[in-house]
């Protein structure tokens, strides 16, 4: 195969532990290890395909511009949200859609050099289709879609050849939510839930996967699943509407200024949780939280 991967379980590929991740060989060449094996990227990339829901963001954080990425919600230009599109500059690139899966015929007709594909849903099958194409890059683990931000970050930053600097821009998020608890000592100890834009059949949900509450956490507040209980609940709402619509619901309006509405911005930086997104909501969540805590 192209990607000179082999489909081996995690963990059994030959001599991966034996070096830095992200260390380049002495041929020049990164091995980048994930769910399906490992794949050999033979020198730095420029023609890069982002076939996930997310994986711009990370590509554009370290100065990597693809030629195709992939749309998620928002109706966003080239699929690239606000606080990327400086990063993007005046480039335009191909625009994919995961509604019928991966377009794997598109993109080889885009003539890839590498192939990001975190955060795509993708399987084994997919993987091998892919990889006679270019060198591919699936999730880290187990899970296809929406693994921890920090894990489809660093596997990005690792096919790119700028580990460190991906390394140093994950620091910097947490340094962001770590002054966030600094200048608010009040959110230490009170209970926060982070939650759908809309209810489902009346109830409330939680945003999901687990981790993407730990923001939360890193700020000082506890995360608790039942908004009842909470002493403020973010709901993450993509328009003035969602939140009217919240706000009729009588469980929700009786609890006053304690809830917060994000907002499509905030809510598509929630969304991406990235190393461009979560800056904007270091920035903005504090005071939204801060006013509905009183």
């Amino acid at each position: 195969m192209a990607a000179g991967a082999a489909l081996l379980p995690v963990g059994l590929a030959a001599g991966c532990g034996e070096d830095k991740p992200g260390t380049v060989a002495k041929d020049g060449s990164v091995t980048v290890r994930h769910a399906f094996g490992e794949t050999k990227i033979p020198a730095p990339p420029t023609r890069v395909v982002s076939a996930g829901l997310t994986g711009q963001d990370d590509l554009l954080a370290l100065g990597v511009v693809p030629i195709a990425v992939t749309d998620w919600f928002g109706a966003e230009p080239f699929a690239v949200w606000p606080w990327a599109q400086p990063k993007l500059g005046p480039a335009q690139p191909v625009v994919l859609n995961l509604a019928d899966g991966i377009q794997v015929e598109q993109i080889a007709g885009l003539r890839p050099d590498l192939i990001i594909a975190t955060n795509a849903g993708l399987d084994a099958d997919t993987y091998t289709r892919l990889s006679e194409i270019a060198p591919t890059v699936a999730q880290s683990g187990r899970d296809a879609f929406f693994e921890p931000w920090r894990d489809q970050a660093t596997t990005i930053g690792q096919a790119v050849f700028k580990h460190d600097e991906m390394q140093a821009l994950i620091a910097g998020v947490d340094e962001k939510f770590a002054a966030v608890l600094s200048a608010n000592p009040s959110f230490d100890g009170r209970t926060a839930a982070l939650l759908h834009g809309r209810l489902d059949a009346g109830k409330a949900r939680v945003l999901t996967p687990p981790w993407r509450a730990e923001f939360l956490t890193a700020m000082g507040l506890t995360v608790t699943d039942d908004p009842a209980a909470a002493d403020v609940a973010i709901w993450a709402t993509e328009s003035d509407e969602e939140a009217a619509a919240l706000l009729a619901d009588p469980a929700v309006a009786q609890r006053g200024r304690a809830n917060v509405f994000t907002g499509k911005e905030l809510a598509g930086a929630l969304a991406f949780a990235s190393v461009l997104s979560y800056p904007v909501v270091a920035d903005r969540m504090p005071t939204l939280i801060a006013g509905a805590l009183g």
